[in-house]
């Protein structure tokens, strides 16, 4: 009956997703950050991968940063090798759909296997036919709710992968707490590296979440902190399988802009507000993705919709749960859901607890948008939407096969309508874009930057999407991101004469504006070229500025910055030259020609794991500004080796490998002292 479910699953995906399946080659399913950035990282990694080269590196936006440890990246995940070998206008439409079964099948996993039975009575055939149905049901309301289905136009594909996983982990930790065995132990750490590895890991904070109501109700109902015991331990075990990929992404993390001490203002921004618990029952009260008016930022952040019926079988599901104590899942997802609204709600709450967290749990500093809770509110619902329907059907003897037929099939169309909703084709981000301009900014055979000097919502983007760099070869001083180096924006942040902290607050995915007036830094920057909005031109009469364009169509103006320094310089240029002989994303190759001992000066960025030679020979490499590469060099002819060596994977790996064989030698090892199973 578990391959039936999931064809029916797959069924009612096919019906949500469409055309968007199988496009025309010149379209795609529309999602703002597939088309505004993820698109081009993919085609970043796909253009050196085909030439040979693991692109370990970016030099093409922020003046260079990693790449693979970049969260967006995720490459070592399986399932997103489909963008490797797949042509990309559909492998993201395939991409979603395929987690959106997953998140389906994940909770009528979880659904099927808690005990219903403890209200239903005995176990005759019908009433495990209930169960199945009524865990079909949880999972069509997960899988189409609004937290997947308004992500899928918004084109957070990491956070739909990342949440998939969610009901996955939680049953697997689930059945190991209750069955305290080795085997389901291992399986539960593995389930819960693979979402470490899916991306986006404030989804997996959020499932830690989830897991700790779960584990605190099953130590409470049987009065011992085994089960806690265990769910910690399983933590431990992923975390250390999937080390090969966290330790890296770590590591950039501790470097980004996201380290700032940023005041609770920026932690709480997002929240719900009582007005948006109405969305619970008319999605579109604000309006849609294009017409939202509620609390900031926009609809796909706030959306929590499970349906009108899903949410009063949900009800029903909380009411029988609270009342059979026995019913351990279903209170927890009571308490899973009631927190998800609570904290979601940030300051509006009558207690803000968003505020005491942010407070006492560093992670909680790091965490933006409380409305990212919301899907906290629909894992509970959804699991509490089966109950409530396994409850009334097991109540309903008579017209039991009737009511069910009717209202899961009203369940379905009421999902289905809804979340067809976010379902668009557009054309590939490429054919929106100036070519021309495109064509003007590669021709340069010296490596030049590009300073996209507006904000990224402008229209002006559509010319030259800020991510689109990476695909045409173009190197920007700037990007859209959420993951910036931190000292390069700092750098940035000073010439302006502000702090990180403040600059980041208006530009937390790009760097602030520069002007006129910043012109030593823009040249330093190795910036020649600047695209301005013509309603907001800091450049405009300034001679060192050159005017090469004036686009009426796109609203951009082109700048020629005539004062550029080159990439690499010698500090003291009446010395000699320094030439670009090979540029690779992790291998740079120059020619310097030196007549007195100087220092080779650069606007490359700094990053552990960056090496250097002189003519074969290591030598040290140091910061300017704490953030850019430089490097002493005698008299006469010399050839230079920049690489890029990021040993932290390596360390990741070791650990990782590590873990993995003592978790085998674990498993092979007799078992000793009192069997934990059934325990909850």
């Amino acid at each position: 009956m578990m391959m039936a479910s999931i064809i029916g699953f797959i069924l009612v995906t096919v019906v949500v997703y469409g055309e968007a399946l199988v496009p025309a080659a010149d379209m795609m399913i529309y999602g703002d950050d597939i088309h505004r950035s993820y698109y081009f990282f993919r085609e970043f990694f796909n253009l050196w991968i085909r030439q040979g080269i693991f692109p370990w590196w970016n030099p093409y936006i922020f003046g260079g940063q990693p790449f693979i440890a970049d969260p967006i990246v995720n490459i070592w995940y399986p399932v997103n090798w489909l963008f490797i070998f797949v042509p990309l206008n559909i492998a993201y439409a395939w991409h979603t759909a395929l987690h959106v079964v997953w998140a389906m099948t994940g909770m009528y996993t979880l659904a099927r296997t808690m005990n219903y039975s403890l209200f239903i009575g005995n176990k005759q055939k019908h009433e495990q036919r209930l169960l199945r149905i009524g865990a079909w049901v949880s999972g069509v309301v997960f899988g189409l709710s609004g937290f997947f289905a308004a992500r899928t136009w918004s084109g957070h594909v990491d956070v739909i992968a990342a949440a998939s996983w969610m009901p996955w982990v939680v049953w697997a930790i689930d059945m190991a707490m209750t069955e305290g065995n080795k085997k389901r132990i291992a399986i539960a750490a593995g389930v819960f590296a693979l979402q470490l590895l899916s991306g986006y890991q404030t989804m997996a904070f959020m499932t830690v979440i989830a897991v700790g109501f779960v584990a605190i109700a099953r130590s409470y109902a049987i009065k011992q902190w085994k089960p806690v015991g265990l769910a910690l331990r399983v933590g431990v075990i992923g975390i250390g399988l999937a080390a090969f990929h966290l330790l890296p992404v770590s590591e950039f993390f501790r470097a980004s802009i996201r380290t700032f001490q940023l005041p609770y203002s920026w932690a709480s921004y997002g929240a719900w507000s009582f007005q948006s618990l109405i969305q619970m029952l008319n999605p579109f009260f604000f309006g849609d993705q294009y017409t939202y008016q509620g609390p900031a930022p926009n609809f796909g952040e706030h959306s929590a919709f499970v349906g009108v019926i899903g949410l009063l079988l949900a009800i029903v599901g909380a009411v029988v749960s609270i009342k059979n104590k026995r019913m351990v899942m279903g209170v927890a997802c009571v308490a899973i859901a009631v927190f998800g609204v609570w904290i979601s709600l940030a300051s509006h709450a009558p207690i803000d607890i968003q505020r005491i967290l942010w407070e006492v749990l560093p992670m909680y500093r790091y965490v933006r948008i409380p409305a990212r809770h919301l899907i906290l509110v629909v894992l509970g619902l959804s699991f509490l939407c089966g109950v409530g329907f396994t409850y009334l059907l097991a109540a309903t003897k008579k017209w039991r096969q009737w009511a069910g037929v009717l209202i899961s099939g009203l369940v379905v169309i009421e999902m289905v309508m809804f979340a067809r909703h976010f379902i668009e084709l557009r054309q590939v981000p490429e054919r929106r874009h100036d070519h021309e301009l495109v064509h003007m900014l590669t021709q340069d055979i010296a490596p030049y930057r590009t300073l996209q000097n507006f904000g990224v919502w402008l229209p002006a983007r559509d010319a030259l999407d800020f991510d689109s760099s990476m695909s045409y070869g173009i190197y920007s001083a700037t990007g859209y991101s959420p993951s910036i180096l931190r000292p390069y924006f700092e750098y940035i942040a000073r010439s302006i004469g502000r702090s990180g902290e403040q600059a980041m607050l208006s530009h937390d995915v790009q760097v602030p504006y520069l002007s006129a007036a910043n012109a030593g830094v823009i040249d330093f920057l190795n910036i020649k070229y600047i695209i301005v909005p013509p309603e907001n031109d800091p450049f405009a009469g300034n001679m060192r500025y050159k005017l090469v364009w004036d686009d009426d169509r796109n609203k951009y103006r082109l700048y020629e910055n005539t004062t550029v320094f080159p990439r690499y310089f010698l500090s003291d240029p009446s010395c000699g030259t320094a030439d670009v002989t090979s540029y690779t994303p992790n291998k740079v190759v120059l020619a310097v020609s030196s007549t007195c001992a100087t220092t080779l000066r650069s606007s490359e960025v700094w990053y552990p794991g960056w090496t250097a030679t002189i003519d074969g020979k290591t030598a040290r490499i140091d910061k300017e500004n704490n953030v850019f590469r430089t490097l002493f060099i005698h008299q006469g002819k010399h050839e230079i080796v920049y690489e890029f060596r990021p040993t932290i994977f390596l360390f990741g790996g070791i650990i990782s490998v590590l873990t993995g064989i003592l978790l085998l030698l674990w498993l092979r090892k007799p078992a000793t002292g009192a069997d934990l199973s059934n325990i909850g």
